[in-house]
């Protein structure tokens, strides 16, 4: 029994080796443009040596769809020997530059203003933008730079940005309790780190000041403020692409803590969550739920109610404790050689402390629009519609450019 088992198990063994996948050794890019080939080959690399087989293939082609840089991916195998393949890759980039007008209307509040957005700077999937936006009541604008991790190298971040504007808050229920005026500026640094294919970790630290003028005062005066700001932040984000939806999987969990000069310190938290799965090629789940807790914060650092994943709150309203989930449905409705035009049903809810310090409970259900531009490395347009079924009232937002 044994010597017949030994045979089996050999023969077995010697049958497997013949039909082993051949192991990658060399990408054959074809397509590129503007971006460098070394930077592609570099974010490939980690595949150099597994099998050819075809979830391999499937997970290159969406390493380079979640770059979304480029379209039109093509992915073929050809032996080099019997053990050696090589990947020729067949693609064309998105329009990664250009200068990006964007219109936005949010419960009544219309916004305009311009960026120009690199998402390829210098060909090496850099990301880069620099513009404005402004408003009846506020006028902004801001300056950014990023470099994600490769590899063993660790990324950086540079943000600075300006904005002066009169701003009146509101309570969940749109009632008035702060009316002030003011100007302020954030300047930050950060370095991130990947450690695996799907986690990271990023430090940052930054100066923040607000100096207020001409505070009206409602329910009490609003003070200037200045703060330096440290962070630090795990984040874990997978992709697929199923040829229609490019869908995500991302978490992420931070912790900060802000000092002032008279040495005040206040401290929070805030975690995020998105699972985006399809269940039909044009159908997929959409679900996002985050939540973020500032321990004695100012005023004037409260987070507004559109950070809690949920759009059922006043565009005024802002809050230092808020958890917000939405959890709906997507369908890709038509799909041309322009892009994608998408339709989506959500169920939201949402807990937030209101300037009275009571915790207050939202719901609410609705609807919208989205479209994805094939040739564009950015979104186009979106509507939607959220009925809050706690208040008995309607919340609309539309966006052109960008979503905001």
């Amino acid at each position: 029994m044994k010597k017949s088992f030994s045979a089996v198990a050999l023969f077995a063994i010697f049958a497997g080796f013949l039909n082993a996948e051949s192991k990658i050794t060399k990408f054959e890019i074809q397509g590129l443009k503007r971006t460098k080939e070394f930077a592609v080959q570099r974010d490939l690399k980690k595949f150099i040596g597994k099998e050819a087989s075809a979830e391999t293939l499937h997970s290159i082609e969406n390493s380079l769809q979640a770059d979304n840089l480029f379209t039109n991916i093509s992915i073929e195998c050809e032996p080099i020997t019997e053990n050696e393949s090589r990947v020729k890759i067949s693609l064309e980039e998105k329009m990664s530059i250009l200068p990006l007008p964007i219109v936005a209307v949010n419960d009544g509040v219309f916004s305009a203003g311009a960026f120009l957005i690199d998402s390829n700077a210098m060909g090496l999937k850099d990301f880069f933008m620099l513009g404005g936006i402004f408003s009846r009541d506020n006028i902004s604008g801001m300056a950014f730079f990023s470099r994600p991790p490769k590899g063993s190298s660790l990324g950086f971040s540079i943000y600075t940005g300006i904005s002066k504007s009169d701003t009146e808050l509101v309570t969940t229920k749109d009632d008035s309790v702060y009316d002030f005026g003011s100007l302020s500026f954030r300047g930050s640094l950060g370095v991130s780190k990947k450690f695996f294919d799907c986690f990271s970790a990023e430090l940052s630290t930054g100066f923040g000041i607000i100096k207020v003028d001409g505070s009206d005062e409602i329910k009490g005066e609003i003070e200037s403020e200045k703060v330096w700001e440290s962070s630090a932040a795990i984040n874990f984000k997978s992709a697929d692409w199923n040829g229609v939806f490019m869908s995500e999987k991302f978490a992420a969990v931070k912790a900060f803590v802000d000092v002032t000069p008279c040495r005040d310190v206040f401290n929070g938290f805030e975690l995020k969550i998105k699972i985006q799965q399809p269940i039909l090629d044009k159908l997929r789940i959409v679900q996002s739920a985050s939540c973020f807790y500032e321990f004695d914060a100012p005023i004037v650092f409260y987070t507004g109610g559109r950070s809690a994943s949920v759009s059922l709150f006043p565009t005024e309203f802002s809050s230092d404790s808020m958890a917000g989930l939405s959890l709906g449905l997507e369908y890709a409705a038509i799909k041309t050689k322009i892009g994608l035009f998408s339709v989506y049903a959500v169920y939201q809810t949402a807990r937030a402390k209101d300037f009275d310090r009571t915790w207050v409970f939202n719901q609410g259900a609705g609807g919208g629009m989205k479209m994805y531009l094939s040739k564009v490395a950015f979104p186009a347009c979106s509507v939607e519609v959220i009925y809050n079924i706690t208040e008995k009232e309607f919340r609309t937002g539309f966006s052109i450019g960008m979503s905001m």
